[in-house]
Parts: C-alpha cells; structure tokens; sequence
C-alpha cells in the first residue's frame, strides 16, 4: 500500500472538514454581530430625541390664547380669509365627540363667522349665524315634525364643511332642557345633542 496515495485523499478530507467548521464559525459569528449591530441601532433609534412638536389630541377647556392655537391656523386664515382678524379661540366640542377649537373670525364689512379647527390643526367647518328664516321648508318641516314641543331660536348656524357640504345647526330648548340638533339641506337629522 502507497502512504501518500491514502494519506492524501484523507488529508483533503480533514483539510475540507476544518474549512468548513471554520466557515461555519464564521457565519455564526457574522450572525451574531450582525445581531448586535442591529439592537444596537433600535437602541440608538429608542433614545433619539423628537425634536418635533407634539400633535395636540385634546383641547383645554375654556377659552384657548391665540398664541397658543394648533400650527397652521393662523396660515389658514390668512390665505383662506383675507382680512379677517382672529378674534377668540375657545374649545368646543363636535356634535359627534371629540374635542374642537371654535376660532372666532371678524372683518370690516363682513359677516363674523367662526372656525371649527380638531386639536391637530385640521380644519372642519366654517360657521355663521344666519335668520332662522333662512332655513329650508324640509328643516322647517322636521322641526314641527320632530321637535314640536321644542322652541327654536330665531337664529341659526350656516355650516359649511370642509367639503363645501352645507349643514344647518339649529338650537332647541325646552324649559331648562337644551339641545344642538345638525341637520342637512334636505331636513335629515345628522347630529343631536
């Protein structure tokens, strides 16, 4: 028998079998670093400072300082209300749920209205008080329908939505017993409370 004619295919064998215990090493190696590298960058990502302001979710009741209303109120009348000064910010909130700033609005010559804004910013509604009169016959007939033992006010609010939809918000009262009920165009109840 020849020593290197079985030596060598064994040598390879065993060359082969510490290759590939060495790779494998490795591999496990670059696994965990890899691992290590990655919760280390979550933990860098974790303790980084949000530098941007926080988004308001809720609104402080009562009145609200002008100074302190959601960015991008003031941006919004000026382009979308030229002329009209910001008069007064109070929380009031939707017929829904969920809170809302009522952001009065006055101009020289023309209607005061208010603006409903969400705690973030987002704009809502416009509203303006116009004569009950102004009303539809179909608003008029739910009200004698529905509310007949309520009494309405002579005046009522002209909601336009953001959506350019249009909505009316009559207010109700029966002896100490008061209601908002919102209706659309066409005399359906939207809201009431």
């Amino acid at each position: 028998m020849n020593f290197k004619k079985t030596t060598m295919p064994l040598m390879a064998l065993a060359l082969s079998f510490i290759m590939l215990s060495c790779n494998n090493e490795k591999n496990e190696k670059d696994d965990k670093d890899e691992a290590a590298e990655t919760t280390q960058q979550e933990k860098m990502e974790d303790s980084k400072v949000n530098t941007a302001e926080p988004v308001a979710t809720t609104v402080p009741a009562g009145e609200i300082t002008l100074d302190r209303l959601p960015a991008g109120v003031k941006e919004f009348v000026t382009k979308n209300y030229p002329g009209y000064a910001m008069v007064k910010a109070a929380s009031d909130p939707l017929c829904k749920g969920g809170d809302a700033i009522d952001l009065a609005i006055s101009k020289t010559g023309a209607p005061n209205l208010s603006l409903i804004f969400t705690p973030d910013g987002t704009y809502v509604q416009q509203e303006e008080d116009v004569p009950l009169t102004t009303a539809s016959t179909k608003i008029k007939n739910t009200l004698k329908a529905k509310y007949a033992d309520y009494s309405a006010g002579t005046q009522i609010e002209k909601l336009i939505l953001a959506d350019n939809s249009v909505q009316y918000l009559v207010d109700l009262s029966k002896g100490s017993i008061t209601k908002e009920v919102i209706f659309t165009t066409d005399g359906m109840v939207v809201c009431e409370n």
